[in-house]
């Protein structure tokens, strides 16, 4: 993705804690893998998911992509994934070569009561640098919607053996996951698959002289008034993925719900804020003619 929609909703109430005693890091438990990797092609999504470790110590990563790129949506389900914060962040790193990312997440539990933490934020194998983040918001405040970043290359993807997974859990650990070139091939593959299911030229997306480009800022698109009041009411939240439909001269066309952690009032939300507020130059194809896209992000609504 080009941009994060963050639609910040800061409902604050501030208190401060402080405490005399030293709290001791726990040591990161290792978990070898208790599964095969599962792949799932979607039409909407393409996931991929396995299980780590047995009993109290079981985790159950599920790895989430929602269009060709290499962003990644985490979740982590098990006990060693309970925090007792309603939010804040955790730290991730895929080693044993790149550096830990500070990621925001919502906790979660299952049908059944098990912890799970959601990661809120896109993650990569590798972080951005700060260059090229400087670069990205420079082109922001320029008016520029375009900024690409680059690539993770596939040596990082063979050389991730492990994910780690600190701070404010219950109890840190380490996923024995292996390299993860294999799996990510697999996703690779069902992502350019998705581009079919929505009806998308992917021969002509493959050599596109410009991609759907907004505007004006997608983080404007999406206020706090479009907060749907009773969710304010009974203090809920969501993170929805959407994708629009953009037609030959650039209007969108329709809004799909890729995911959300609903309720469908926030999805209502978000389709009817987008589709009143987006517009796009059009995606042009090798020649230059204008050609029917789609454009992809992520609400995040934060009581």
């Amino acid at each position: 993705m080009k941009t994060t929609v963050r639609n910040a909703v800061m409902a604050a109430l501030g208190i401060a804690c402080a405490s005399s005693g030293t709290v001791v890091a726990k040591e990161p438990i290792r978990l070898a893998p208790s599964s095969k990797w599962n792949v799932h092609y979607g039409n909407d999504n393409c996931s991929m998911g396995r299980s780590f470790g047995e009993g109290d110590h079981k985790v159950v990563l599920v790895a989430n992509r929602y269009q060709p790129g290499d962003p990644l949506r985490l979740s982590f389900t098990g006990k060693p994934a309970y925090t007792s914060r309603s939010d804040g962040s955790v730290q991730i790193r895929f080693g044993p070569a790149e550096a830990a990312q500070e990621v925001e997440f919502f906790p979660a539990a299952t049908a059944d009561k098990t912890p799970a933490l959601i990661i809120r934020d896109a993650v990569r194998i590798a972080a951005r640098s700060p260059e090229e983040v400087a670069a990205y918001e420079a082109a922001l405040k320029a008016g520029n919607y375009s900024f690409k970043f680059s690539n993770i290359t596939p040596e990082q993807e063979a050389a991730a053996a492990y994910v780690e997974v600190t701070k404010g859990l219950r109890q840190p650990f380490i996923l024995e996951t292996g390299p993860l070139s294999g799996p990510l091939a697999a996703m690779r593959k069902c992502t350019d698959e998705l581009l079919y299911h929505w009806g998308i030229d992917v021969a002509k997306h493959a050599n596109l002289t410009r991609a759907a480009t907004p505007k004006s800022d997608p983080r404007q698109w999406v206020k706090p008034r479009d907060y749907p009041p009773a969710m304010i009411m009974d203090g809920k939240r969501a993170i929805v993925h959407f994708r629009l439909n953009v037609g030959t001269d650039g209007q969108p066309t329709a809004c799909h719900i890729q995911q959300s952690t609903r309720p469908k009032a926030f999805d209502d939300a978000v389709c009817k804020a987008i589709m009143r507020n987006a517009e796009f130059e059009s995606a042009l194809d090798a020649d230059g003619t204008p050609v029917a896209s789609y454009w992809l992000n992520t609400v995040t609504f934060i009581l």
